[in-house]
């Protein structure tokens, strides 16, 4: 039916008892803020800060919003804006941050995070129709308020 979800999924694991039998749990995640439109091709990164944990998500691709469809272009995608989202798990607040360095959007790319910085490597443009051999480091400070 075309429609990708806005909502933020988490998946969780437990492991009790002796049999360490294992149990998923996925549960919707509300938020408040600068939120971003439903996508995929994303990635989303965890990263660490001054004691503080967030998730990072960049990149992805989404449909062409219903009201601009036409009837040649009713399944097209585009890349979602080159934005940088910070999602604040514990109190479910997320901001967007647009960055200089990066243009154009990014989607089926790699990310890694280590400690506070998320590294985005590949990927590839609609708009450009490439996939530039480009590595970022992103580094993110959480301080108290907002990132």
């Amino acid at each position: 039916n075309n429609e990708i979800s806005s909502s933020l999924y988490m998946l969780t694991m437990d492991s009790r008892g002796c049999n360490r039998k294992l149990t998923l749990c996925c549960k919707e995640k509300e938020l408040v803020g600068e939120l971003p439109e439903a996508r995929y091709g994303h990635t989303m990164s965890m990263v660490q800060s001054h004691g503080k944990t967030a998730c990072v998500l960049f990149g992805g691709r989404a449909y062409i919003p219903a009201g601009e469809r036409t009837t040649e272009s009713w399944n097209s995608v585009v890349d979602c804006p080159p934005q940088v989202f910070l999602f604040d798990l514990e109190f479910g607040c997320s901001s967007a941050h647009t960055l200089p360095e990066l243009s154009d959007g990014q989607s089926f790319h790699l990310a890694f995070a280590r400690e506070d910085c998320v590294y985005f490597l590949g990927g590839h443009s609609i708009t450009s129709d490439s996939r530039p051999p480009r590595l970022y480091r992103l580094r993110v400070e959480l301080l108290q308020g907002s990132p």
